[in-house]
């Protein structure tokens, strides 16, 4: 093989991770203000739920793929699809109760907790990447997930929860707009 027939690709794609915060971020901060008590109905949860949480988030996932990022690629995935499942469980009592019924209490305490444990191993995993903006989206995600759990489990600390899930929202919407702050430039203007 001679040096003519050797090829560099180069990756010029975007990077991933501002959307699959953003999406994050969206969908956190509407969930984190209905349940702080800014308002009840869960309409725009579920909407942002979908669209944002649900398809920014995959669709930063599967960038992750391709780019060889198993964490980000798994994170986004992964939670993402957390989105759009959670939308299915609050529009159920209204679209399928006559099949499904109301998930209990308890099943989505259950439903909570399995994700809790899922974010905090990817929590340890952020200490070795190292970048603090991303272990607070970590640290409050963990958290969010444990709190809500409690609530569904029956422990008082609905407002916590609600609190805590609106402070997941703002750190995600936060590292999302310094990655895009920073990239577009080409330099720290916001610190991560």
């Amino acid at each position: 093989m001679t040096d003519e027939n050797l090829r560099s690709i180069v990756d010029n794609t975007a990077d991933f991770a501002p959307l699959g915060f953003m999406g994050l971020g969206l969908a956190a901060t509407m969930l984190g203000l209905m349940g702080s008590g800014f308002f009840t109905d869960a309409t725009m949860v579920v909407s942002m739920s979908i669209f944002l949480g649900g398809f920014a988030q995959v669709f930063a996932g599967i960038q992750g793929w391709k780019k060889g990022d198993v964490f980000g690629a798994t994170a986004f995935s992964a939670f993402g699809l957390f989105w759009f499942s959670f939308a299915f469980i609050l529009m159920s009592a209204g679209l399928a109760s006559g099949v499904l019924g109301a998930a209990s209490a308890a099943s989505v305490g259950f439903y909570l907790l399995i994700w809790g444990m899922v974010s905090l191993v990817l929590l340890l995993v952020t200490f070795k990447i190292g970048i603090k903006a991303i272990i607070v989206v970590f640290v409050t995600l963990t958290l969010t997930f444990f709190l809500n759990a409690a609530v569904n489990f029956g422990v008082g600390v609905g407002p916590l929860a609600g609190y805590m899930t609106l402070m997941l929202g703002i750190s995600a919407l936060y590292t999302s707009l310094a990655l895009v702050a920073n990239s577009v430039f080409g330099k720290t203007v916001a610190p991560l």
